[in-house]
């Protein structure tokens, strides 16, 4: 396995007390870094805690899609530590069916937590990434996104979108200055 050394760098991973999540949380604090989940399932990330029992490991109830929410936290949070690293991870299937007999609340339920969360997420923690000159974000998608799933309209939209989003932001922070760990030079990176 790989060995990266994360000591002195800040996590956060959205849905981090189990699945995809949980494995990321485990490698972070394997890499030495310290981990904040968000996770709205209190009783999940309760255990997630207990059973990793790392003192670099806390966690946040947060519902990601309530952009205020989202916001007060990332505040709280750099109010006292740099975050450097950002996993838009939280997501959910959704019911498999298809499009015509779709339920419209499941579709906004799917379209809100799996793509508007991650804007939401992403509009407010770019900017503190930008003003520290440094931030790692990776948004979870899916090969639905790209191919689209028969009786998963909503998932494959979701994900779609997310791929959309990542290319975007990608681009506007493309041209950002970063200054080298080891002195003062700064550079355009194209």
């Amino acid at each position: 396995m790989n060995k990266f050394n994360l000591s002195n760098r800040t996590a956060i991973v959205t849905g981090g007390a189990q699945g995809f999540g949980l494995a990321m949380t485990k490698r972070f604090l394997e890499s030495g870094a310290s981990v904040i989940i968000w996770d709205l399932d209190k009783v999940a990330a309760d255990e997630t805690i207990k059973k990793l029992n790392n003192p670099k490991l806390s966690s946040s109830m947060i519902d990601v899609t309530n952009f205020d929410q989202v916001s007060a936290e990332v505040e709280k949070v750099t109010g006292n530590t740099k975050i450097d690293i950002f996993i838009n991870n939280a997501g959910i299937a959704g019911k498999n069916t298809t499009v015509w007999d779709y339920p419209i609340n499941e579709w906004k339920k799917v379209l809100e937590l799996n793509l508007n969360a991650v804007f939401y997420c992403l509009k407010a923690i770019t900017p503190h990434m930008i003003k520290n000159n440094y931030g790692r974000i990776v948004n979870i998608a899916s090969i639905a996104g790209k191919e689209g799933n028969p009786n998963a309209s909503a998932y494959s939209t979701s994900k779609a979108g997310v791929i959309g989003l990542t290319k975007s932001l990608g681009k506007e922070l493309a041209n950002k200055k970063y200054c080298s760990k080891y002195g003062n030079t700064c550079s355009s990176k194209n």
